[in-house]
């Protein structure tokens, strides 16, 4: 079965032509510029890209088949992904956003705290929402905080500050 991961959503159009703006799910702008095509989840269909550019923060794509203002509207709220073997192959200690959601966990001293439910790009650091049962932290992604990710294991491990789990 492929793996589909989610690179943006588009949450506009811009334009008459159908130009759909999205908010990128990756913090490497240049993806999309890499890109040829994506799959719009609306439809499942696979979409080629004729134009791609960025402005503060936000890629707009020319999707093929989506010619029209209207149309570009009917994807409103909808995600754009890509194929997993169209990932490029990471440095050394990088990882996706979408390896982190799901991932157990602890402390430094082997205390289980949680699965991350969300991964949050605020602009300075990136924040991961840990939630156990009915409660929920907010970890930054500092190298204070966070000791160490093994992606394969599906585990983090985090030193524990005053007031982190408060």
């Amino acid at each position: 079965m492929k793996e589909y991961i989610k690179v943006g959503k588009i949450v506009n159009t811009h334009g008459v032509k159908g130009c759909v703006k999205c908010i990128p799910l990756t913090d490497d702008m240049e993806r999309f510029e890499e890109l040829d095509h994506v799959f719009t989840e609306k439809d499942g269909r696979k979409r080629k890209i004729s134009n791609v550019w960025e402005r503060k923060g936000m890629v707009y794509l020319q999707l093929e088949d989506i010619d029209d203002m209207d149309t570009a509207e009917s994807f409103q709220n909808t995600y754009i992904s890509i194929l997993e073997d169209q990932l490029k192959k990471l440095p050394d200690d990088s990882y996706y956003l979408f390896d982190l959601e799901g991932m157990d966990v602890y402390s430094t001293d082997g205390e289980y705290i949680g699965k991350i439910s969300v991964v949050y790009q605020t602009g300075a650091n990136d924040v991961y929402e840990v939630s156990l049962k009915d409660k929920s932290w907010l970890i930054p992604a500092v190298k204070e905080v966070v000791k160490e990710v093994n992606v394969k294991e599906k585990k983090m491990v985090i030193q524990v500050i005053e007031g982190l789990l408060e």
